[in-house]
């Protein structure tokens, strides 16, 4: 990943953009723009960044008359950080569940791999 690519996720992630993107959804950059306190052609550079970053997908709009934007799940709990999100409430209570079985879940794991080497 190139520096200006790392600079512009960590704007994004300063600024809150990522929340903007999460909590929307799928926008065009006009949306994204006003949501986002900022003027169009920033919104459309940024996003434009985030694209070739690969951070952002690219999906119909469901009028199918344009194409939106999209922040993968996948990337939210990084992007969004663990400052307490409720997006992350599910994989917290999870790991807080399943805590005690984890030793012996990788224990599981590594004796059939083992007789493969």
């Amino acid at each position: 990943m190139s520096t200006n690519a790392r600079a512009s996720i960590a704007f994004g992630r300063k600024r809150g953009l990522y929340r903007v993107l999460f909590d929307a959804g799928p926008v065009d950059a006009a949306t994204f723009a006003a949501l986002s306190g900022v003027s169009e052609s920033s919104a459309r550079v940024w996003l434009g960044e985030q694209l070739d970053a690969g951070v952002l997908r690219v999906v119909p709009a469901p009028t199918g008359d344009r194409e939106e934007l999209l922040l993968p799940g996948e990337y939210v709990p990084i992007l969004l950080g663990d400052h307490g999100e409720a997006e992350l409430d599910g994989a917290r209570g999870l790991l807080a569940e399943y805590r005690g079985e984890l030793p012996q879940v990788l224990v599981e794991e590594r004796e059939p791999a083992a007789a493969f080497r």
